[in-house]
C-alpha cells in the first residue's frame, strides 16, 4: 500500500523527457488530456469512452493529466464517479483522483519550494502543481482522514475514498467540497486556482476500471 500511496510523485520523478503525449488515445488528447510518459514501467493503456469518461485497462502503470484553470471558492465542489470491474486486479488501491493547485511561494515552506523545483525539473515538462489532494480506492477502515504522501512530503496530500471491500461493477459517486478539503489537508485556505486534474493507476495483474463526469460546481448546499 505504501508503494501505491507514493505512485504519482514517484511517477513524476521517473518521467521521460520524451513527448507527454506520444503513446496518448487521439481521442482524450483532443479532449485537452496528456499521457506523464513513465520510464521502467510497463504502460496501461487509457482510453476516451465518449466525451466524459475514461477506461484504464490492462496492467503497469501510467498516469493521464489535463492542464485547467479553475477559480477556488467556498462553494466550489468536484464530483465525479469512479468503477472497478471484478475479476480484475486483485490489489484495489492502485486508482486515484488528484487535483492540483497552483504554487503559493509565501505560504509553501522552504521543504515545499525545494521538492516543487525538483519535481518540476524532473517532470518532462509536465508543470507539477504546488499542491494536490489524491482521492484514493482501495483504503482500509480507520486509515487517516489525510497523510502526506512519503516521497517529496508535502506536495500531495492523500485520503483513500473507498475502502478496499468497495462493491465492483458498479458506479459510485463522489462530491467533495475542495476548500474545505484543502483546509483540512494543509491547515490553510487553498491557493487561487486549481491547475490540473490527474488519473492515475498501478496493477501487478489485469485491472478494468472506468472514471467518468469530473466536473467543478456550485455545492448544492451551499
Amino acid at each position: 500500500m505504501v508503494e501505491t500511496h507514493r505512485f504519482l510523485l514517484l511517477a513524476v520523478m521517473l518521467a521521460s523527457a520524451g513527448p507527454a503525449d506520444a503513446s496518448a488515445d487521439p481521442a482524450l488528447v483532443a479532449q485537452g488530456w496528456r499521457i506523464q510518459p513513465i520510464d521502467g514501467r510497463v504502460p496501461l493503456s487509457f482510453a476516451a469512452e465518449g466525451e466524459a469518461a475514461i477506461r484504464i485497462s490492462g496492467s503497469g502503470a501510467g498516469i493521464v493529466f489535463r492542464p485547467l484553470r479553475v477559480p477556488v471558492s467556498p462553494v466550489l465542489c468536484l464530483s465525479w464517479r469512479w468503477r472497478l470491474e471484478p475479476g480484475g486486479a486483485s490489489d484495489r488501491s492502485g486508482l486515484v483522483l488528484q487535483i492540483g493547485f497552483e504554487a503559493d511561494g509565501e505560504r509553501m515552506t522552504l521543504g515545499q519550494r525545494y521538492a516543487l523545483g525538483f519535481a518540476r525539473m524532473m517532470s518532462g515538462g509536465r508543470m507539477v502543481p504546488g499542491f494536490a489532494l489524491s482521492y484514493r480506492w482501495g483504503g482500509e477502515a480507520g486509515a487517516p482522514a489525510w497523510h502526506p504522501t512519503p516521497l517529496l512530503l508535502l506536495l500531495e496530500q492523500s485520503r483513500w475514498r473507498q475502502t478496499g471491500d468497495a462493491p465492483l461493477g458498479v458506479w459510485i459517486e463522489e462530491r467533495v467540497a475542495l476548500a474545505a478539503e484543502f483546509r483540512a489537508a494543509y491547515g490553510i485556505a487553498p491557493t487561487g486556482h486549481v491547475t490540473e486534474v490527474a488519473i492515475g493507476a498501478q496493477a501487478a495483474t489485469a485491472l478494468e476500471a472506468r472514471i467518468e463526469a469530473i466536473a467543478f460546481g456550485r455545492c448544492p448546499d451551499r
